[in-house]
């Protein structure tokens, strides 16, 4: 079994335009999951519920599944804000995902993406956004993966030394937690090249694996089939060089390791 992008994203998300169709014809994936947004009241979508259709995405899944060699999944992507944990949990009953992802996207009044963020103080900024994704990993045991976990930082131009500085006491309780909760930690493309993040992961990668962290996967956070597996050699040598040979794969939320194959 190859290893697949893990975060990839569809017409069933607010941001994205693409087919799942597209994503199979243009890359023949052996196993294709989307992990669709559900970000409620989210600000990125004009203070709307940002959910997923799950129903109609459930039947097309099920009407592509005969058409094409690929094993397709489910998947999703929760978009945590503590003042929507009961909406979030009430939208999980009673579905059936194969994987969850778990992020930090908002604060409930602004995205952290927002330029709004750049008028703020960045070292109370930083707090408040670890303070938030602590928050979320405590009380969000339905997820399997902590997603992009410099999303908060993404507008800041900072190096390690400085983020280091002010992060890391926080990002140690982040990882201390998700090992824990035996949740994996996902290398980002689009973090590592659309944002230029590389520094981060390769400061923080070894800070996980120093406190015992082994679960790593990879997404791409595509929005378009163009974008499918972004970066992905890239980050595939950045774990190589830290002696990763696996990778951890969910289906039925059960976790399956695979090796890690350079391209």
């Amino acid at each position: 079994m190859q290893y697949y992008d893990q975060h990839v994203h569809t017409a069933y998300s607010f941001d994205s335009t693409e087919k799942i169709e597209a994503y199979i014809t243009n890359h023949q994936p052996h196993y294709f999951v989307t992990t669709e947004h559900l970000d409620f009241s989210n600000p990125s979508d004009g203070g709307c519920d940002s959910i997923p259709d799950y129903l109609a995405y459930t039947e097309e899944i099920k009407k592509l599944t005969p058409l094409y060699p690929t094993k397709f999944l489910k998947g999703i992507e929760i978009g945590y804000v503590k003042t929507h944990q009961k909406q979030i949990k009430k939208f999980l009953e009673n579905k059936n995902f194969d994987l969850i992802l778990l992020s930090v996207h908002q604060d409930g009044n602004k995205d952290f993406m927002d330029p709004l963020v750049l008028e703020e103080n960045p070292e109370k900024l930083i707090v408040d956004y670890y303070t938030r994704m602590i928050e979320a990993i405590e009380v969000m045991s339905e997820a399997n993966i902590l997603t992009h976990f410099d999303y908060g930082v993404r507008r800041l131009k900072i190096s390690v030394t400085d983020y280091q500085k002010i992060a890391e006491p926080y990002l140690e309780k982040v990882f201390q937690l998700i090992i824990k909760k035996e949740l994996a930690l996902e290398l980002n493309g689009k973090s590592f090249k659309s944002y230029g993040n590389q520094h981060l992961y390769e400061y923080a990668l070894p800070l996980y694996q120093r406190l015992g962290g082994k679960l790593f996967t990879l997404g791409s956070d595509a929005h378009q089939t163009n974008k499918y597996e972004l970066a992905f050699s890239e980050m595939k040598q950045c774990l190589t060089k830290l002696n990763i040979a696996e990778l951890a794969t969910y289906q039925n939320q059960t976790l399956k390791m695979v090796p890690l194959i350079l391209d």
